[in-house]
């Protein structure tokens, strides 16, 4: 998925296999609350950390300050699309 970023050089205190751990539980919990966050936050970029929006903002310098701000070990980035922008998709 294209809107899927993880800012790996933040992760060098933990191992591949916790980062996958990491990915696998965040990646479910963004499957699950998917169109939760397209209808709370259209067009914006959000962290996930430990199945919670830990930062929100419309840059990835917004995030990386709330990031930093919050002492966090690098949650998934996702660039949460715009409602308008899904409609050519749905049959």
């Amino acid at each position: 998925m294209k809107n899927l970023f993880f800012l790996g050089e933040i992760m060098s205190d933990i191992s591949v296999e916790e980062l996958a751990v990491i990915l696998e539980e965040d990646d479910k919990w963004l499957t699950e609350n998917y169109n939760k966050l397209i209808q709370q936050y259209p067009g914006q970029m959000v962290a996930i950390n430990d199945g919670k929006v830990v930062a929100v903002g419309r840059e990835v310098r917004d995030y990386c300050a709330a990031r930093q701000k919050a002492g966090l070990v690098g949650p998934l980035l996702i660039n949460v699309p715009h409602p308008d922008d899904l409609e050519p998709f749905l049959i």
